[in-house]
């Protein structure tokens, strides 16, 4: 696990671009998301940041993982139903961090934050990259 995060941004690297305006734009707002998670982290949270942070979540998810399952399901993707699946998983745990957040448990946001990371590598980089070439191919 990681022991000290820096408040340094990741930033945009073209390997993260897939050719298709909505998961670019997807995958930089998250970034955004996460690199504000990692200042608060690295530079000691407040309320009103982490607020913004699952405001932002609240965003992501309404305008990007909702309009890509729209899509996805207008286009007969065969992995359909795992990838919703993964979104129901992360909403759950968003939801979960959000429940202890208004409960004023502390100490949440590094897990947190590394979830978010953990999900930007591991779903966007390779789930959403594999739907957006399946988008691509059917273009």
């Amino acid at each position: 696990m990681v022991d000290r995060i820096t408040p340094d941004p990741y930033p945009w690297k073209s390997e993260y671009e897939s050719d298709n305006r909505l998961y670019d734009a997807q995958t930089r707002k998250f970034l955004e998301i996460i690199n504000l998670m990692k200042e608060l982290v690295a530079t000691g949270s407040d309320k009103e940041g982490i607020s913004r942070v699952f405001f932002q979540l609240i965003y992501y998810f309404e305008e990007y993982m909702l309009r890509e399952e729209i899509y996805l399901t207008e286009l007969g993707y065969d992995n359909l139903e795992a990838h919703k699946g993964d979104h129901r998983e992360f909403t759950n745990r968003i939801i979960s961090f959000r429940e202890g957040f208004e409960k004023g448990e502390k100490g949440f946001e590094k897990e947190m934050y590394l979830y978010l990371e953990k999900w930007f590598d591991e779903h966007m980089m390779i789930y959403d990259r594999r739907a957006a070439r399946f988008i691509r191919d059917r273009q």
